[in-house]
Parts: structure tokens; sequence; C-alpha cells
């Protein structure tokens, strides 16, 4: 674990100052600006919408009731809105209304985004090594396990650096355009998201790096890591469809896991969290078994 967290650390340093880093951060400073000024034009929108309908009327009373049913129009659409990404469970739905919609719309296309984000910029965790031949050096030092998972941990904790940044959007974005938006309420739920998003990249990072260690190339590494995922991707939404027992082929992909991270019980949470860790366990030795009988 030690020069597991060596690795970690000098790799972590060396990413941050290379252009795939750049990249990272700035595709994923793109998805949440873009996705925060779409909530904010919504918004925007529904609001100027329904006061001008509001505002043709004449009488107080009719006015009066004709925003209160607006208003509960709109609410029971975020419900139903609610209720088709929770999947149909009622206890997601609910807690996902203690975030705010801003909030939401951000970590739930975040979570859409980043898989293909992470195969597009952590390919090459390990084949861009051996494309290089420059693990030789290191496996003098250390063993490949400990390498392995070295780059594995750097790899994450890039992610969930860059997802913190991607908060700053978000914050930006709704103080300046949104009368009515809550800077302090919105920072502590996108803190409470965080670690969705962090948890979330272990299980997205295990296809990668086994990927990663049955090739030699990064185009190779590239190619295989996006094909691993759009197989899973499929997996998920077929198994979705199946009777039991082949509806649970579903957990072995990193999408099943997604909607789980927002149940109101912490315990179904932290046992989401740790399938998301035991899948990149399972899918990392598989690539392992390559990688560990190499010719480096």
């Amino acid at each position: 674990m030690r020069d597991a967290w060596l690795i970690a650390g000098f790799d972590l340093r060396e990413s941050i100052r290379t252009r795939r880093a750049l990249v990272l951060a700035l595709l994923y400073l793109l998805v949440a600006s873009v996705t925060s000024y779409i909530y904010v034009e919504v918004v925007k929108f529904a609001q100027q919408a329904t006061s001008e309908a509001i505002s043709g009327i004449s009488d107080t009373g009719e006015k009066m009731a004709a925003a209160a049913a607006a208003g509960a129009a709109q609410g029971a659409g975020y419900t139903g809105l609610l209720y088709v990404i929770a999947g149909g469970d009622q206890q997601i739905a609910g807690h996902l209304a203690t975030y705010p919609p801003m909030v939401l719309v951000f970590a739930w296309f975040s979570l859409g985004a980043l898989p293909w984000l992470i195969a597009l910029t952590s390919y090459d965790l390990v084949a861009g090594d051996l494309h290089l031949r420059t693990v030789r050096f290191v496996a003098l030092r250390t063993s490949r396990g400990a390498f392995v998972l070295g780059k594995l941990l750097s790899q994450v904790l890039l992610v969930a650096l860059i997802a913190g940044l991607g908060m700053i959007p978000v914050l930006v974005i709704g103080g300046a355009y949104l009368p009515s938006f809550d800077v302090l309420d919105c920072f502590l739920a996108l803190l409470r998201a965080w670690p969705i998003l962090a948890l979330f990249a272990f299980a997205v990072l295990g296809p990668v790096a086994c990927a990663s260690q049955l090739v030699r190339g990064p185009g190779a590494a590239r190619a295989l890591a996006t094909f691993f995922l759009f197989v899973l991707w499929i997996l998920g939404v077929w198994a979705l469809f199946t009777p039991a027992p082949l509806s649970l082929l579903r957990w072995l992909t990193p999408f099943a896991y997604k909607t789980q991270f927002f149940h109101p019980d912490l315990l179904h949470r932290l046992m989401n969290a740790a399938g998301c860790a035991a899948l990149c366990a399972g899918y990392t030795w598989l690539g392992f078994q390559v990688f560990r009988r190499r010719d480096l």
C-alpha cells in the first residue's frame, strides 16, 4: 500500500501537468456549465410563461388561484420527473427531492457524462507506460500489483479533484441568473453529491483499467475501453427488461449503481459504494491476470 500511494501521488502530480487532465477538466466544466445554463433558461421560460398567463387575468381571486394551480402543476411535473429518474422507486424519488433542482441536474448529468469522459482520458493509465516501456523501471522497485493500484488511485483522485472544480459553474451561473438562488444551500448539496461522483468513478475505472492492461498501445486501449463501456451499457439496458435471474447481470455494469447512490437509507448507499469498489476490483483483477504475465 505504501508503494501504491507513492505511485498514486507521483502519477497525480504528473497528470495534473498534462494536456489529458486539462482536457478532462475543460470537458467536465463544459458539461457543468451547459447543464446549469439550460436549467436556468428552463426556469426563466417557465416563470415567464406563468407570469404572462396570469397577467391576463383581471380578477385578483382568479389570479391567485391561477398562480396556485400553475405552482401545483409545476410541482407535480417535477415530482413525476424525479419518479422517472429514480426508475420508479418511490423512496429514491423522495430522497432526490431533498436536493436543490439545480444541484440534482448537475449531479445527474455528471454521472451520465463521467463514464465516457473517463474512457477518453484515463484509457492509458497502464497502456501508456507499456507503450513507452517506462514500466520496466518501476517493476524493478515494486510489484506490478502496487503499480496498477497506484495508477488506479491517481485517476480516482484526479476525477474527484475535477468534480470539485465542476461545482464552480453551478454556483456562479445560479447566483448570477436566478434571483431566488440559495448559494449556501446549493453549496452544501454539492458537497453531498461530490463523494457520489468520486465513488461512481471507481465503478467506471474498473473496465477502463481492465482494457488498459490488455493491450500495449494507447490507441488500442482507448478503443477497447470505450467498447467495453458501450457493451456494459447495452447489457445494463437489456437486463432491465429481463426477468430474474438474468436481470441481476445489470450489477456487472457501472451504470446500475448510479441511481442507488440517492437511496434515503445510509446503509444502502454504503453498500452501493462497496459494490462500486468491488466492481472496480473485479474488472481490474481480470486485466491484471494478463498484465502480471506480460513481457515488459
